[in-house]
């Protein structure tokens, strides 16, 4: 390869990699990532490895110590909760910005996300796939990338202990709280779609809490 590109290649490509896998939960909390094996695995030299790491340490997915290398960060409940709130406060903008946006063709793909939510229930990991398309659906119809960005990295720290405990935390409400979402759009209503996307966020933020081991909670 010639010029830049080969640096700007290997380092999305470790990006994505370590992204994944923190992602699906493959690399656990507290688990030490060393940049030679990593740029071992995937052939590439370790300097875009450790701007890899360098990024997702600001994104907080990775948390690097000093003298000690970097490690999957991990979340304490009131950090969870913390992360959700923010969350929360955000996608409640997302939401009533989006209202503006909605026509019938946007409820039709938002009702087809909702389909396959439900059609998801009893796979936890493709539910979280799901389940992101449907809220990133909303997110983008409000026409604000930035949060759009921030949301999403917001829920990016927390999917590891999602993927985690969701076989324990899912409910069969799953999909009618969806539906109260679309319910709500459609209402025209901003200040009460707020509040009702808000308190959709936290509610799981709860049932993560309550779900996870006592170990990850210490």
């Amino acid at each position: 390869m010639k010029g830049t590109s080969a640096p700007s290649s290997a380092w999305a490509e470790a990006y994505s990699f370590l992204r994944e896998r923190i992602r699906s939960g493959h690399f656990k909390s507290g688990e030490r990532i060393k940049a030679e094996d990593i740029a071992a695995q995937l052939g590439i030299s370790r300097m875009p490895v450790r701007e890899a790491i360098r990024q997702l340490d600001s994104e907080g997915l990775l948390t690097i110590r000093a003298n000690r290398g970097a490690i999957v960060t991990v979340l304490k409940p009131d950090e969870i909760l913390e992360l959700f709130e923010m969350r929360s406060v955000l996608e409640g903008v997302a939401i009533k910005r989006a209202m503006k946006r909605f026509d019938e063709d946007a409820f039709t793909t938002l009702e087809m996300h909702l389909v396959r939510l439900g059609r998801a229930q009893d796979d936890p990991d493709l539910w979280i796939d799901r389940h992101n398309e449907f809220h990133d659906f909303i997110c983008a119809q409000s026409d604000a990338m930035r949060l759009f960005t921030e949301v999403r990295q917001l829920r990016t720290a927390v999917e590891p202990y999602l993927r985690m405990v969701l076989g324990i935390m899912q409910s069969g409400d799953a999909v009618a709280d969806h539906q109260k979402l679309i319910d709500v759009i459609r209402q025209g209503d901003p200040e009460v779609a707020e509040a009702v996307i808000r308190e959709h966020v936290l509610s799981t933020a709860y049932d993560l809490i309550r779900a996870m081991p006592l170990g990850e909670q210490n």
